[in-house]
């Protein structure tokens, strides 16, 4: 009698346990999807070290992890193997090397340097050398940039006392805006 009962409520426990993992799953924002994918790594030649944990790949390298997508033309990784205390580090070059992700629904963040260094354990973006960081509109371009990807801070240095950070922001659409008279071609508001 009791087998006849445990059965049944194992399963729905299951069912429900599975439910809930998947509506969990949904909630996560696409950012937080990514870093649970594995990462892809494509490349013309590569190179692993698994004693010192390193990888290098040169020649059309292209990584992606879920919306995550970077082109460069070197890649150097270190961190890949589970070792206490080892930062995951992914080192790129090109003219340019690119960066692309999904941060939010519909909200997509672009950068592109000459060097970008991607820490994948604190989820910090470096980009060095004509960089270029681009979101929703708005754009930064520094000598150097640093982006926290999950608190989306974004830190910007000039090269030297001749050169500026740029920054050019989106304006917010106005809601609710008052609606305006339509004008004649003369300037005149329209009855």
């Amino acid at each position: 009698m009791l087998k006849r009962f445990i059965i049944p409520v194992t399963f729905a426990l299951s069912a429900l346990l599975c439910s809930s993992v998947a509506v969990a799953q949904e909630q996560l924002s696409p950012l937080q999807r990514d870093f649970n994918e594995p990462i892809r790594i494509l490349a013309e030649n590569d190179f692993i070290d698994l004693a010192a944990n390193i990888y290098r790949a040169t020649g059309n390298v292209r990584i992606t992890q879920g919306t995550l997508k970077i082109t460069a033309d070197e890649l150097e990784a270190t961190g890949f193997e589970e070792r206490e205390g080892e930062t995951q580090m992914f080192i790129l070059r090109g003219s340019p090397a690119t960066y692309q992700q999904e941060i939010e629904p519909g909200v997509i963040v672009e950068a592109q340097a000459n060097l970008i260094e991607y820490n994948a354990t604190e989820r910090t973006l470096t980009l060095s050398r004509l960089a270029e960081l681009r979101q929703d509109g708005s754009m930064v371009r520094a000598n150097r940039i640093t982006y926290n990807i999950e608190l989306q801070q974004v830190i910007s240095e000039s090269g030297d006392e001749t050169e500026q950070v740029e920054t050019i922001l989106r304006p917010r659409p106005r809601q609710n805006q008052p609606e305006q008279p339509n004008e004649l071609p003369n300037g005149l508001p329209s009855l």
